[in-house]
């Protein structure tokens, strides 16, 4: 939203200063040509049919309404945190970056046999961290005791090597690549040809 703000401000003072030195400068000719601009809409509005400008004043009420709603929503609405506390942390107050979490949790995973492939993303919630991962892993492995060392490392990672509490157990969503097929060979029979 701070982006979003800035732009608006930039494009109501790029607006609004040619048109208030020109309306200091030369007063006369601007209101002038602004009450004619004014009673030429009038006239037009008086006659346009009474029934279609009615819709034309719904259509354009709540288009306005809508902007000033996104604008108002996007606004009060709280940008993600993206940095969680650190708990066991003596003599200060130590906040760590969500991706620093998401990382470690990716890199120990990648280290465990039969891992392919480790993507991880958290979020903060009441000062505490819910974690997602996706794991790629290959097929030759048992899925529960592989699934069960995937969370405890995730837990251990979390906890224990940057200090951070989980708002709940990590979620772990895994993509368990196909056994290997077995090469079939072809059976030997008799060797074909005439034996003497």
């Amino acid at each position: 939203m701070n982006v979003l703000n800035r732009i608006l401000v930039v494009l109501g003072l790029l607006i609004a200063l040619p048109l208030g030195i020109a309306l200091c400068v030369a007063p006369m000719p601007i209101l002038g040509a602004m009450g004619q601009g004014l009673n030429n809409l009038v006239s037009w509005l008086d006659t346009t049919p009474a029934l279609a400008r009615i819709l034309l004043g719904i259509l354009f009420a709540l288009a306005w309404m809508v902007i000033c709603l996104l604008l108002l929503i996007l606004e009060l609405r709280r940008p993600p945190r993206r940095m969680v506390r650190v708990e066991r942390v003596d003599g200060g107050v130590v906040e760590v970056n969500l991706k620093t979490i998401t990382d470690h949790i990716a890199y120990e995973l990648e280290q465990l046999p039969g891992v392919l492939r480790a993507r991880s993303r958290a979020s903060v919630r009441r000062n505490a961290v819910a974690v997602e991962v996706e794991v790629d892993t290959a097929g030759d492995m048992a899925v529960p005791a592989q699934a069960s060392q995937i969370v405890d490392v995730v837990r251990h990672v979390v906890e224990e090597k940057v200090g951070v509490r989980l708002a709940q157990p990590p979620q772990v969503r895994m993509h368990v690549a196909p056994a290997p097929a077995m090469i079939r060979r072809p059976v030997e029979g008799p060797p074909s040809g005439n034996s003497l």
